[in-house]
């Protein structure tokens, strides 16, 4: 009898217990991996006596050794393993690790692959791989639920909503975990207050933040910090091609024109190959960052450990990109082994310059196959979307460094040459686009350029981005519009292209919003911190430029967030959640929709200006 007759046979045998094996082993992995993240919290987030040591490592074992278990079985249930695994390369790459790990482990009483990394100065890399394969086979999980059946009633919701309530959900269980003791240097853990605000920082990647985490969090709470920037910054980038790949499992076509806030028009049919391209993209970004990183922060001083300065890489290419603006050095950029650091200043300047363009416009400019097709047809230019992105984005870095320079060259910059001014001017000017990150004392600037710091942070980055503000497309429409009235021009017009006034209604609808939010958010700052403002270490246009900062996502500050009182703070937490979800998002969630769009009252007429 041949393999392959061998194979056939046991197909035939196994044909009828296949469903009820792999349901079995679905809702056992569910609970192996609750009870196992359970035991992960629990051995991170406690201060642990050697019983309970012991026991969560007896559960993590268990837990991998039912991983391994479960894919063998899989394996042998697919009626073409070969072709399972292949497909499967990834899963079955993370088992094969596990397997090999658990046989050297067991048998010779050591590791292979950890003590290769620790040689090399990553002392926690234990660790990293244990939190990395329960995060892995966690998210396994999810994606194995997407793809059931039975599932798709549940995805009949608004996909405003979906985008609501994850980012609310990941920034409570954010804040629930930084407040475990082993998470801070606090003692009994860090205040709810403070906790759920630099989650949602975290989440919306703003970079305010009302303690230093250079000095209060431990490895451990960093950690958290790191991942729910890149958790948050991923949801933020890649939420509109993973909601149109939901759609397809029951989320009606009515919602197509609000997934478009997310991604452009012609994503719409191209949402896998995009999430796909999104991730590797951002990725592949990120890593690039994170090696020049690595290698422009050079071995002296809190660099000279090699895990040390491999995770300070790891957090700031990531933050950088994600637009986060948090740092593990005291000061951040202004750290005293980075602040003449010109080279890891302008790494860092370009990864949240990317990370605020929008990732489908880069697809547009970079892509090389549009690279060729614009070679071979000069005629065909990048598309609508990518000029606004593009060209506003330099057009607004160029104003705000112009007037940085003007403003500062007898202040900030009277210490730095001329190459240094250029770049920190640069910086500084990108910065305010939703990065955070700040290379001069932002409460020492002058009035003028707190003033366009103020219009740039409202502006904000691009649509599709890390970044959050109006938007420049928003800040584009609105500008054509005015230019166009000013000329009286029938129709308004930018780039040569024809805007519907349905795109001009909702863009000043995004601007009143927005302007709405800030008055209302200062108005509740002026009120929960009177006595600071009255103590005269601050003023008013420090609360207005705090919650600007929040409201945008931005997270620059005057120094004011870690004077804030409990009330302040909440007023921020909740700046900073609707800036993130967007508040034409919000309107849209709680706006009554008409029952019918066919009517027209007659024309009004009223005097304006």
């Amino acid at each position: 009898m041949s393999i392959k007759e061998f194979r056939e046979r046991v197909n035939l045998l196994i044909y009828d217990k296949k469903p009820k094996v792999l349901a079995v082993l679905t809702g056992l992995n569910i609970f192996v991996s609750l009870v196992a993240l359970s035991a992960l919290v629990y051995f991170y987030g406690f201060r642990l006596t050697p019983f309970s040591k012991d026991l969560c490592f007896t559960i993590l074992e268990v837990s991998f050794a039912f991983y391994i278990f479960r894919f063998l079985v899989k394996v042998f249930f697919d009626f073409h393993p070969p072709t399972f695994i292949k497909s499967n390369w990834l899963e079955a790459s993370v088992i094969g690790l596990l397997l090999v790990e658990g046989v050297s482990y067991n048998v010779f009483g050591s590791q292979l692959i950890e003590p290769v990394f620790m040689s090399l100065g990553f002392a926690d890399f234990g660790d990293f791989s244990m939190i990395f394969i329960q995060l892995f086979i966690f998210l396994l999980i999810l994606i194995n639920a997407f793809k059931q059946k039975h599932f798709k009633p549940w995805m009949k919701i608004h996909p405003g909503w979906l985008f609501t309530i994850s980012i609310s959900l990941m920034t409570i269980i954010g804040g629930l975990l930084l407040m475990l003791p082993e998470m801070s240097y606090f003692d009994g853990g860090m205040g709810i207050i403070d906790s759920l605000f630099l989650s949602m920082s975290s989440v919306s990647v703003t970079g305010l933040s009302s303690v230093d985490i250079s000095q209060v969090l431990t490895f451990k709470g960093q950690m958290i910090v790191l991942i729910l920037i890149k958790l948050g910054g991923l949801n933020t980038i890649a939420f509109g091609a993973l909601m149109l790949i939901v759609a397809k499992f029951g989320v009606g076509i009515k919602y197509h024109e609000l997934m478009e806030d997310f991604v452009n028009k012609d994503s719409l049919v191209h949402a896998n190959s995009m999430l796909v391209k999104i991730i590797l993209w951002a990725t592949t970004i990120e890593v690039l960052g994170i090696i020049l990183l690595f290698i422009g922060f050079g071995n002296e001083g809190v660099f000279a450990d090699s895990g040390d300065r491999f995770f300070q890489s790891v957090f700031h290419g990531v933050s950088g990109f994600n637009n986060a603006g948090l740092s593990t050095l005291h000061g951040g950029m202004m750290h005293p082994d980075v602040i003449q650091n010109t080279f890891v200043h302008t790494v860092i300047m370009i990864l949240f310059f990317f990370g605020g363009f929008g990732m489908i416009y880069m697809f547009d400019l970079f892509e090389v196959s549009r690279l060729r097709e614009r070679m071979r047809k000069p005629w065909k230019t990048i598309e609508f979307g990518t000029k606004i992105s593009l060209y506003f984005t330099i057009g607004l870095l160029l104003f705000g460094a112009i007037i940085f320079i003007i403003f500062e060259w007898n202040h900030g910059l009277s210490e730095k040459g001329v190459f240094n001014a250029i770049i920190t001017a640069l910086f500084e000017s990108m910065t305010t686009r939703n990065a955070g990150f700040s290379v001069v004392d932002t409460a020492t600037l002058t009035m003028p350029v707190v003033i366009v710091f103020l219009f740039l942070m409202f502006v904000g980055a691009s649509s599709g981005s890390a970044g959050g503000g109006i938007r420049t497309s928003t800040f584009a429409v609105m500008w054509a519009s005015l230019i166009s009235t000013i000329k009286g021009r029938k129709h308004t017009e930018l780039f040569k292209k024809t805007i519907s006034n349905d795109l001009i209604l909702k863009a000043f609808a995004i601007f009143l919003f927005f302007i709405l939010g800030n008055i209302f958010g200062t108005f509740a700052l002026a009120i929960t911190e009177q006595d600071l403002i009255a103590s005269g270490q601050y003023d008013f246009i420090d609360l207005v430029f705090e919650h600007v900062s929040a409201a945008s996502t931005v997270g620059l500050s005057t120094g004011l967030t870690v004077d804030m009182s409990q009330g302040g703070k909440v007023v921020l937490i909740l700046a900073m959640f609707i800036g993130r979800v967007g508040t034409l998002t919000l309107a849209y969630l709680i706006g009554t929709k008409v029952i019918s769009r066919d009517y027209k009252y007659p024309k009004g007429h009223t005097m304006v200006g």
